[in-house]
């Protein structure tokens, strides 16, 4: 089974690899049967990776959806001009319901749920604590 961790520390050996360049954009979309703290923790969690892969402070971060509706989409901006997209959306995941997409200033790699088969498992999630800064800021800006 995958896990959230190994997909985490496949981006960042590729990035210490040079093999892609800068990262300037990311797009990360998980579908899962998660709910409540759970969700918001997995963001947080995202968030901090994200941040991680770009080397760079967040300067702004806009939240929209809300749990109740069963979806959350996250836009980071960051200190240097990188972007980036994250979303949840409540529902049955396909494959390992990750689909993540990472553009550099000299290729992208790429993670798609989509070419997985339907028998392929969730991946199982990151069990370290999430970031309490990082999980205040998206509170906040849910609300």
């Amino acid at each position: 089974m995958t896990t959230v961790n190994n997909l985490h520390r496949t981006v960042q050996a590729t990035l210490a690899s040079k093999r892609v360049g800068t990262p300037v954009f990311v797009r990360y979309f998980v579908v899962s049967r998660e709910d409540g703290n759970a969700v918001l923790a997995r963001l947080a969690r995202m968030t901090k990776s994200v941040r991680e892969w770009f080397a760079q402070p967040i300067t702004r971060l806009h939240a929209l959806g809300a749990l109740k509706d069963g979806n959350i989409t996250l836009t980071l901006e960051f200190e240097q001009g990188a972007t980036a997209l994250l979303s949840w959306a409540s529902g049955t995941p396909r494959g390992d319901g990750i689909d993540l997409m990472l553009i550099g200033n000299h290729g992208a790699m790429y993670h798609d749920f989509g070419t997985a088969t339907l028998w392929d498992q969730a991946a199982a999630p990151a069990t370290d604590e999430p970031d309490k800064e990082i999980l205040g800021q998206i509170e906040r800006a849910l609300r």
